[in-house]
């Protein structure tokens, strides 16, 4: 990577080696352009290794400070905590990423099914909500027949974990958990990707060096595996879903589960709300933590009074409701005549 410094006497090395410098000054110009590159390399990879001996984040074995060297969402997640994220399907905006990650929610949920990103749209979200903290969740499409080479593609990208829709069934649990974790839990490829520093290596808190091995038991003990359940065939199916290891949390999507119903969008009918709620208990009977969509602060505490610990906003309605909102008061004052 270059910095300000080395752009700087790059700029002047290419415009005094031009025809009207002898050959000697140009010579002696690319020798400290080269000799200034090699310095700032030098100090930047000092600078990594202090800041990384100073670090505070628990269970850190990665270079670089990744969101998977930090444990504390998954211990949320593990120990039935509440944690507040958001899913987005704004792919392209990564101004919002990076301010929910200021405003302290606990990870993004970046949608790769209902939207039409991919994995390099991802990966931008990621960099920026890592840049704040925030660890990202990609629900990746479903039906895919290669789960496993399919969320690869956002792990490489930096995803903390990933979620797997329409779940119905421990043998798509099991796929999800074999895409997501290493030998000998579960079968994901293992190269040099953007949470490992590109295998470059670094130190730990310790001053130790960190090995791929590391990297593999940091990233075994933080990955995250998410699940949705969103028909009645996947509630029926809880038990056998909730006996597989490794499982992180289970979200309960109410938009699907009414359609499934033939309740299209009703997700606070009472018969909607009843299955809901019941399979949060059986989520949560298992000891595996619950999820459910918080449109607003009602859903929110609503939800939570039921016991679910995980909660997701969604970015398009937070959206459309502060637009809503902000028009909806401008026209009650200009038709009431400024008053």
């Amino acid at each position: 990577r270059s910095c300000c410094c080395c752009n700087t006497l790059a700029g002047h090395v290419l415009t005094m080696t031009s025809p009207l410098i002898s050959s000697s000054a140009s010579r002696l110009l690319m020798r400290h352009y080269r000799l200034a590159t090699v310095t700032a390399a030098s100090t930047k990879k000092n600078y990594h290794r202090c800041t990384s001996n100073n670090a505070q984040n628990n269970n850190l074995s990665l270079p670089e400070q990744h969101s998977l060297s930090n444990g504390t969402l998954r211990h949320k997640l593990r120990t039935g905590q509440p944690t507040l994220g958001v899913v987005t399907g704004f792919h392209n905006d990564t101004d919002h990423a990076e301010t929910l990650g200021l405003l302290g929610y606990d990870f993004l949920w970046a949608d790769a099914e209902h939207s039409t990103a991919n994995a390099s749209t991802v990966a931008n979200l990621i960099l920026a909500a890592e840049r704040r903290g925030l660890p990202t969740l990609v629900r990746i499409g479903y039906g895919y027949q290669n789960v496993i080479g399919h969320s690869q593609k956002f792990l490489v990208a930096g995803a903390q974990g990933i979620i797997l829709p329409q779940c119905e069934s421990a043998d798509d649990v099991h796929k999800i958990v074999d895409a997501v974790k290493f030998p000998p839990i579960g079968r994901r490829g293992l190269a040099g990707e953007r949470w490992n520093a590109w295998g470059l290596g670094g130190q730990n808190n310790g001053g130790g060096d960190v090995t791929l091995a590391d990297c593999v038991r940091t990233s075994n003990d933080n990955s995250i595996v998410g699940v949705v359940v969103e028909s009645r065939r996947g509630i029926e199916a809880l038990d056998e879903i909730l006996s597989v290891e490794h499982i992180d949390f289970v979200f309960v999507a109410p938009t699907d589960l009414s359609a499934d119903m033939g309740l299209h969008g009703q997700i606070r009918h009472p018969d909607v709300v009843d299955m809901v709620d019941k399979a949060g208990q059986t989520i949560r009977s298992a000891g595996v933590s619950s999820g459910m969509l918080a449109l607003n602060g009602d859903d929110y505490v609503k939800y939570r009074q039921l016991g679910f610990q995980v909660m997701v906003g969604v970015a398009h309605t937070m959206f459309a409701e502060g637009a809503r909102s902000l028009k909806s008061r401008a026209e009650d004052y200009e038709s009431s005549g400024g008053e």
